[in-house]
């Protein structure tokens, strides 16, 4: 048995479009993808739109405002203690 090696992925998923009572096979609007990113992709995301997908990854897997700036603060010391080691 041949294993399919793609999937249709639709950007706008089908059951948003029948909501709103669009057609989900609009231009633009089903891309083909290997199938294990598809299955990665709605194992992540379930349902989302790729910019509800990045919205879900800067609040779950980004570094707060105060991680931010502790990253910021450790990583320009590190800069700051090469430069002196380059000298």
């Amino acid at each position: 048995m041949s294993r399919k090696l793609t999937d249709r992925h639709h950007i706008i998923p089908k059951s948003r479009c029948r909501e709103i009572g669009i057609n989900p096979k609009f231009a633009g609007n089903v891309v083909t993808v290997g199938a294990s990113k598809h299955r990665a992709w709605h194992t992540l995301f379930g349902n989302r739109t790729p910019a509800e997908a990045i919205a879900l990854i800067e609040a779950e897997w980004s570094l707060s405002g105060e991680g931010q700036a502790a990253f910021n603060r450790l990583s320009g010391n590190v800069v700051l203690m090469k430069r002196r080691v380059e000298r």
